[in-house]
């Protein structure tokens, strides 16, 4: 035990040394951990002084945390019947799996180390005390509740994906149970909220709101647990966090007893799993397509072979579009399209009394095309020599290989608003700027992946992507929300479709500049095979 906890020293010490020799990582840390203390002293020094206001209904943050360990335990289930997780690296399979240390301490290891991950994947919580703080009124002892309970969803979704997979690997009966319960589950809910809606007269939301806020849905594994533990902390009910912390507790156990019985040879079953992680991770950074577990015959056409358009740079576009064609038949419409369209769709049908709330709609969707949408067809060509070698000027080949990422947001853009427009009951003109304003935000998120590239030489990892695109964002839309929010103060009623204009027109304008500005990166950058 004393080489695996001298492993976990050194491996913290060569990541705090490592700063040392890429000062930007320190200075964007310490800015990071500097926030996090601003945000939590402001609210301790000033969170007694606010004015007693009627705060926003508390069950909406059940209902977002209800959600979210829904998706961790589908999505980990759903892993766990084909590839299982893993708690471990490559790194770790070379180094420990063959060393005489006990399989028992090996996975004690990699809980702390995921534990640590998860940990530090949590600190994205603290951004959000404003908020917390002023639409409910949630204080230190919320905000760390929830910190402490997206830790251990993620840590116990990780145990339970691999319990799945040693439980079910090889045997499709089991996988059959195991997914059938899966569906009957999420079916139960459903159904639940229907009888709820209907037996209640109320709207859907009203009746996801009660089902979540409901002393039965606390048993319901990992969604409702910890929506329950969560309740306990906000209403200071002990026997409610006990309860889910001890469902909590009790799975895992089992699970960790399931992984140690016997010889406790698991090393076969998360080798599997680790590996297609690893090779996962590598073609998602490479820009190839990220690799199937299991191997199906995939039907050719011969019209899809070969690019056999373009010329010059202009061959990149017909390059992506070619690839977003082999990945969906609609080329640019996929499954977040999709997910767009119900989205909107279900606010919009709860949200049509009120025209404020399309405003809502509208910013919460480029909220989440900042976050959820890729933009990197260009920072993988930048991986490839191909776009240093065509003779051309370095903007026009930038252009050409942002194409496909400036015309996803149009499509994404109609598809949604259409939807949004049938179930709102909002004007034509409203939907179609709303559209444009979409899309402006999409081609303005293009620009700033291009400063990322011209000024830092590459994308960053993820939280430098966030902490420093965050800032940009906020610059660059900062005046247009402001003009746009004017507008809509002086314009009449009738005309109040436009007042998304001004937003559309300032993002327009900072887009085309950040293309002028940066689109030299390619004249001023080296091929060096990485990003």
């Amino acid at each position: 035990m004393k080489a695996l906890a001298y492993l976990l020293l050194i491996q913290v010490k060569n990541k705090i040394l490592m700063l040392k020799k890429k000062p930007a990582f320190l200075v964007l840390y310490g800015i990071i951990i500097v926030f996090v203390l601003f945000s939590i002293v402001t609210m301790i020094i000033f969170g007694k002084d606010m004015p007693q206001t009627k705060f926003a209904d508390e069950r909406i943050v059940f209902l977002i945390l209800a959600g979210l360990g829904l998706l961790f335990l589908f999505t980990f289930v759903s892993t766990g019947l084909s590839t299982g997780s893993s708690l471990f690296t490559m790194p770790d399979v070379g180094l420990l799996f063959v060393s005489p240390i006990s399989s028992k301490k090996i996975l004690f290891y990699g809980l702390i180390s995921t534990l640590g991950k998860a940990l530090i994947g949590s600190v994205f919580i603290f951004y959000q005390i404003g908020n917390l703080k002023t639409n409910f009124g949630y204080g230190l002892k919320e905000i760390f509740g929830l910190f402490a309970i997206f830790t251990v969803m993620i840590l116990f979704c990780q145990l339970l994906s691999i319990g799945i997979y040693i439980f079910s690997n090889g045997n499709r009966a089991r996988k059959r149970v195991i997914k059938g319960l899966l569906y009957a589950l999420i079916g139960v809910l459903l159904l639940t909220a229907l009888y709820l809606q209907r037996q209640e007269h109320i709207g859907i939301m009203e009746a996801v709101l009660r089902m979540t806020d409901a002393s039965w849905f606390g048993y319901v594994p990992v969604t409702g647990w910890a929506t329950m533990l969560f309740i306990g902390v906000v209403h200071n009910s002990m026997f409610k966090m006990i309860i889910s912390l001890t469902l909590f507790l009790m799975i895992g156990i089992i699970i960790i007893s399931l992984l140690t019985a016997g010889k406790a040879d698991y090393y076969e079953d998360v080798l599997l799993s680790t590996e297609f992680t690893f090779q996962t991770k590598l073609a998602a950074k490479e820009g190839r397509n990220i690799p199937r577990q299991t191997a199906t015959k995939i039907k050719v056409k011969d019209n899809d072979l070969g690019i056999g358009k373009g010329s010059g740079a202009m061959a990149f576009m017909y390059k992506h579009i070619l690839e977003l064609k082999r990945n969906s038949r609609f080329i640019f419409a996929d499954g977040y399209t999709v997910f767009l369209m119900v989205g909107v769709g279900i606010a919009g049908y709860n949200f049509k009394t009120s025209e404020v709330s399309y405003y809502i709609v509208l910013a919460v969707v480029i909220y989440l095309q900042f976050f959820l949408t890729t933009m990197g067809k260009l920072k993988i060509e930048l991986m490839r020599p191909f776009i240093y070698l065509i003779p051309e000027n370095s903007l026009k080949k930038v252009f050409a290989a942002s194409v496909t990422s400036l015309l996803k947001p149009c499509v994404d853009g109609i598809c949604m608003f259409a939807v949004f427009g049938v179930f709102s009951g909002a004007s034509i003109p409203t939907c179609i700027f709303f559209a444009f304003a979409y899309a402006a935000s999409g081609a303005v998120f293009v620009g700033i992946t291009i400063l990322y590239q011209r000024v830092l030489g590459g994308q960053p990892n993820m939280i430098i992507q966030l902490s420093i695109g965050m800032g940009l964002l906020l610059a660059i839309m900062a005046p247009s929300v402001g003009v746009s929010i004017v507008a809509a103060i002086l314009l009449p009623e009738a005309l109040s479709f436009l007042s998304v204009l001004p937003y559309t027109v300032f993002c327009l304008f900072f887009a085309v500049l950040l293309f002028v500005t940066c689109g030299n990166l390619i004249d001023k950058a080296e091929y060096s095979g990485k990003a």
